[in-house]
């Protein structure tokens, strides 16, 4: 579903998604950024009305909302091309996916008629089989992964403990991790700023140094410092200049012999 929003306040957001509901129902999980028309109490407030559970991707890391953001580039890319774009939308919603099924299909169970010729039978109205729609998900989303970390060398993470120091490198500040995040890979961290949430991305550990004092027996007497005689006045040298000069690379500098007529 595609709306146009201005401005983009929480109240704009908050009617077109109730339009949307109107028409398809009410989801379950709503999947954003962390935008402040989402992270709002007027936008809790509206998620604890509806009742739909609503998670957040990781802050300052947007490839945790790749999806979202790769979709928004394909429909402005299609806008801008398109003579027409309510027949261009229609005609991508209709194409089907790598599992076999469009996206429209998967919503409401049934192909849409564009103007490319079709059977009327395939116009029919026909659930998709979730099941073979769930293994082929998964097997896309396992080769899509192996693919991303082959290709930029992705080296699993190790997890953090609650109390262990690390260092937040969008911040630039040391901080405490204080518990999971209900974000995927993400930490609630105790900065200098306040309790902010990060992805593990972000996070590096420090090790945890501990001063160790040594302690001095009972019957130990503390030595006493004798003060050390006065050194006698240091003599004066001349230090000898060299002949030659040299660059700051150590490079002797050779002067060069002009003809004096």
């Amino acid at each position: 579903m595609i709306t146009k929003l201005t401005p983009t306040r929480s109240l704009d957001t908050i009617v077109h998604l109730k339009s949307i509901f109107a028409r398809y129902g009410i989801l379950e999980l709503f999947y954003s950024d962390n935008v402040s028309q989402f992270s709002s109490q007027q936008f809790k407030d509206f998620t604890a009305d509806y009742g739909f559970t609503h998670f957040t991707s990781s802050p300052k890391f947007a490839q945790s909302n790749g999806e979202a953001e790769r979709h928004v580039q394909t429909v402005k890319r299609l806008l801008k091309k398109a003579r027409d774009p309510y027949l261009a939308l229609p005609a991508y919603r209709a194409r089907p996916l790598s599992n076999g099924y469009s996206p429209a299909y998967l919503l409401m169970g049934r192909r849409l008629r564009t103007p490319v010729p079709q059977h009327p039978s395939q116009l029919t109205p026909d659930l998709p089989d979730n099941a073979a729609v769930t293994v082929k998900e998964r097997e896309r989303r396992r080769k899509d992964i192996e693919v991303f970390s082959k290709r930029h060398c992705v080296r699993e993470l190790s997890q953090l403990a609650p109390g262990q120091p690390v260092w937040v490198t969008d911040t630039k500040t040391q901080g405490t991790v204080v518990l999971s995040h209900s974000a995927p890979r993400s930490y609630l961290v105790n900065s200098q700023t306040g309790t902010i949430s990060r992805n593990r991305h972000h996070l590096v550990p420090l090790p945890e140094t501990t001063i160790q004092i040594p302690s001095i027996p009972a019957h130990q007497e503390t030595p006493q410092v004798i003060p050390e005689q006065l050194e006698s006045p240091t003599k004066t040298t001349k230090t000898l200049t060299p002949a030659f000069t040299k660059t700051r690379f150590d490079r002797v500098v050779v002067k060069p012999h002009r003809l004096n007529l």
